[in-house]
């Protein structure tokens, strides 16, 4: 990771990957602590591919979320080629009042694919117990039947965990448009999912995110700015100077 913006209660990092993955075989492990009081963003500078292989892949990633901190983490497309089988999972353990936001943009199969097989968990718990256990089979025997996905090839899922921010406008609890659903957890939460043929039709996730994002760091007013460097004692300035640039 890399920090891309601080300040004295929290950061902006960038997750840059060294290689292509996940080949067959990768396991990806992340884990995250943000400490009581902190911010966290995590950002993608790509996506990921799952590519084909004969042996499953997985990523997975470990947060915990201290009282009164943030994790905000907007994922770009996580992409299952044909042939691949892997694994995505999620574990969060928010205390006292953390809070967190997660997306989740899933593609099955490159250009002209079907896709392989990919599981998808998150289990999430608090101080009181869980907030959001769910597990999703989408290998291609499930998600042919029916009532599943059939030729569908792309989801994106926006979770919020710690609070329940409120729906797009014009969706309403348990109902669903052309592909998209809200619904709010029966503790302190709120979930959007929208399933579709691709990532392009999706005029809802981004700015579900977006709209939860804000809400999220609003009690964070620094964030974003890098804490100013002291100037180190000028010269004088000559009686007549040229300046180039800001």
């Amino acid at each position: 990771m890399r920090a891309l913006h601080r300040d004295p209660h929290g950061a902006r990092v960038g997750l840059i990957a060294n290689g292509a993955l996940l080949l067959s075989g990768d396991r990806v492990h992340v884990e995250i602590d943000v400490a009581d009081g902190a911010w966290l963003e995590v950002v993608e500078s790509t996506g990921t591919v799952a590519y084909r292989g004969e042996q499953p892949s997985s990523w997975t990633v470990d947060a915990t979320v201290g009282d009164g901190a943030a994790l905000s983490w907007g994922s770009l497309p996580f992409v299952v080629s044909d042939n691949a089988t892997t694994h995505r999972g999620t574990r969060l353990r928010l205390h006292g009042t953390g809070r967190a936001l997660l997306q989740e943009k899933i593609v099955l199969g490159r250009a002209g694919q079907f896709g392989g097989d990919i599981a998808m968990s998150l289990d999430a718990v608090d101080d009181s117990g869980p907030l959001q256990r769910e597990h999703l089979d989408l290998s291609q025997p499930a998600r042919v039947l029916p009532g599943i996905l059939g030729r569908l090839r792309a989801l994106d899922t926006v979770t919020a965990l710690g609070w329940t921010p409120q729906p797009p406008e014009g969706l309403v609890a348990g109902l669903s448009g052309a592909g998209e659903t809200w619904f709010p957890l029966d503790r302190s939460g709120s979930v959007f999912r929208w399933i579709g043929g691709g990532l392009f039709q999706d005029t809802l996730g981004d700015p579900t995110f977006t709209a939860w994002r804000a809400e999220l760091l609003a009690k964070y007013p620094r964030r974003d700015a890098t804490p100013p460097r002291r100037a180190a004692p000028q010269p004088p300035a000559p009686t007549l100077a040229t300046r180039f640039g800001g």
